[in-house]
């Protein structure tokens, strides 16, 4: 009951954000004989169409453009980035002091961009952000509304791996705990990959992959952006505004 819950939640949540804000898309994934084709958003939101329904295909195909590289403005320089190690006794106050106001419909990416910058700004500490990837057939699979998640997590000084998802979770959680409760067949994500290698199909077989990157990283696409040679070293602050803006209804600072 408790995962069926959940997925109505996830399915509700992602598909109103596609629907509403105008997502960019980030892929399209055609369906073989039978199977829908999938429209991949940067926002982490999938829409499904029909093997059938061609003339909607072209349209989602007519809007998908090509990326353009940009250069990103930093606050904060470092070529070689490592996670702060947080004593295991400040992980609650550092939950506690994330931002509740989240609007209705809020992208997780712009959520854990805001939280990780926040805490960052007060405390100083260094955060990563964890992004669970699913594969085409899970999403498939369970009819699945989102093809990524993301929040941020912290080292703790045990060797622990805590995710602090305000969203869907009242405590934080370890990564394992964060992932079971999002993936409800509870298999291991493959950890030794390529983003790139993930988004041209990688080995369907599996449920899931995960990628744990420096608070900075923002979408998925930025993970491949880093293999292709343009990582990021630093915050831009107009990027950390515009999530803001989009996610929480009242500030946090």
């Amino acid at each position: 009951m408790k995962s069926f819950m959940l997925m109505a939640f996830l399915v509700f949540s992602y598909a109103a954000g596609a629907e509403t804000s105008g997502d960019s898309i980030h892929s399209i994934v055609r369906g073989k004989v039978g199977e829908p084709h999938l429209i991949k958003f940067n926002s982490g939101a999938v829409h499904f169409i029909e093997h059938d329904e061609q003339h909607k295909l072209a349209v989602f195909e007519a809007k998908l453009k090509p990326q353009v590289q940009t250069k990103m403005l930093t606050l904060e320089e470092n070529t070689e980035f490592e996670p702060s190690v947080v004593p295991d006794s400040e992980i609650a106050a550092i939950f506690k002091r994330m931002n509740p106001y989240m609007r209705r419909k809020s992208e997780c990416s712009d959520r854990a961009h805001v939280w990780a910058w926040d805490e960052f700004q007060k405390s100083g500490t260094k955060s990563e952000k964890a992004f669970l990837l699913l594969t085409d057939t899970y999403i498939k699979r369970n009819r699945y509304k989102w093809w990524f998640h993301v929040a941020p997590m912290y080292t703790t000084a045990s060797g622990k791996k805590i995710v602090m998802d305000h969203q869907f979770l009242d405590r934080p959680v370890t990564f394992t705990e964060w992932k079971n409760f999002l993936v409800f067949s509870k298999r291991e994500c493959v950890t030794d990959f390529r983003f790139l290698d993930y988004d041209a199909g990688a080995d369907q077989t599996q449920d899931c992959y995960i990628k744990f990157e420096p608070m900075y990283y923002f979408i998925p696409g930025d993970i491949g952006a880093r293999e292709s040679g343009r990582g990021r070293t630093g915050w831009s602050n107009s990027e950390v505004n515009a999530s803001r803006s989009r996610a929480f209804f009242q500030g946090s600072l």
